[in-house]
């Protein structure tokens, strides 16, 4: 899987994020694991917060989840489903935590990982929340922040096998010199608007925060 490269990082005006693996992650990695819902950070009422932008822009596409934490969810899902865990799956999860009254992010918190584990048939439980959604457009510049805080646990001993931080920011800027460059220029900042970048975004820095997991080993 593709991580950012040092040319990345300085277009994105983006550091290297926090990351920490335990070595039992690398020994002994956990078999089943499971993606629980997603917390989104993105406060109401900032004028940088682009989910309501987000669910406005993309309001015709019934196909996808209504909460920005969902969405990002599954973008990460999709992405971590291509290694060699056995995965829960994301309807089976949400249908044992309904059962159980965990419809929110607090109650889900009160149970022990290992409760939860439990409760999920998981080794291990992964949790993750939105901490950037943001859409800044000044004039001929835009930037889209996406970050993401991510933390599995392992279900028998409670320990923090993975956790990582981090957050890209795609920018796009223009520079004109005559009135027909500036129409140009406005009608390309603007057109970066479009809910595909921001789903771009989106599964852009899931690959990359997947690709920081080492891979189970493969048995023998």
């Amino acid at each position: 899987m593709r991580t950012k490269n040092i040319v990345d990082r300085v277009y994105e005006l983006d550091p290297q994020g926090k990351i920490f693996v335990s070595k039992t992650l690398l020994e002994n990695p956990p078999k089943t694991v499971a993606v629980l819902p997603f917390r989104s950070q993105i406060g109401e009422g900032r004028v940088e917060g682009s989910e309501e932008l987000f669910n406005y822009l993309s309001r015709k596409d019934p196909t996808q989840p209504d909460s920005l934490g969902e969405r990002m969810r599954r973008a990460f899902f999709g992405q971590f489903a291509q290694l060699e865990f056995d995965h829960v799956k994301i309807s089976r999860i949400d249908r044992a935590l309904k059962r159980e009254g965990l419809d929110t992010w607090e109650k889900m918190k009160t149970l022990s990982p290992k409760s939860l584990g439990g409760l999920l048939g998981a080794d291990a439980i992964l949790f993750g929340e939105v901490t950037h959604f943001d859409y800044y457009y000044v004039f001929l510049y835009s930037q889209l922040a996406v970050g993401l805080s991510l933390e599995m646990i392992d279900t028998r001993t409670e320990e923090v096998l993975w956790r990582v931080y981090d957050a890209r920011r795609d920018h796009t800027v223009r520079v004109v010199y005559d009135p027909i460059a500036l129409a140009v220029g406005l009608f390309q900042v603007g057109f970066s608007m479009r809910p595909i970048n921001m789903m771009r975004a989106m599964d852009e820095i899931c690959r990359e925060l997947v690709g920081t997991i080492p891979p189970p080993k493969e048995s023998d």
